[in-house]
């Protein structure tokens, strides 16, 4: 296997999570700062992590989800109020279990 398989987050479309299905942002890459986004038709929004109520990837379903604290929100009319924003993960490279190493 020449290319190994990463978890690439950069360009997940995040949605409110009560409010789909509009992209409200678009999950970017973490720094140690916090996390930075993209604001369609915007510019990066580095979000502190001070802000950042937690921030997850569910490696079984592929779910991301940033959930923001109540007074950031407030502050930030791009959010729109979406305090929990979720997205998809897909994989850009295409594995299968036969073609894994195998620990057995």
């Amino acid at each position: 296997m020449s290319a190994r398989p990463r978890i690439d987050l950069d360009g997940v479309p995040l949605v409110d999570e009560h409010h789909p299905p509009m992209v409200i942002a678009v999950l970017r890459y973490r720094t140690t700062e916090g996390i930075v986004l993209l604001v369609p038709e915007s510019a990066d929004v580095l979000v502190p992590w001070q802000h950042v109520e937690s921030a997850t990837v569910n490696l079984a379903t592929g779910e991301v989800r940033v959930v923001l604290r109540a007074p950031f929100v407030e502050r930030q009319p791009w959010l729109r109020g979406a305090g929990s924003l979720v997205g998809r993960w897909t994989d850009r490279y295409e594995m299968s279990a036969g073609s894994a190493a195998r620990l057995d």
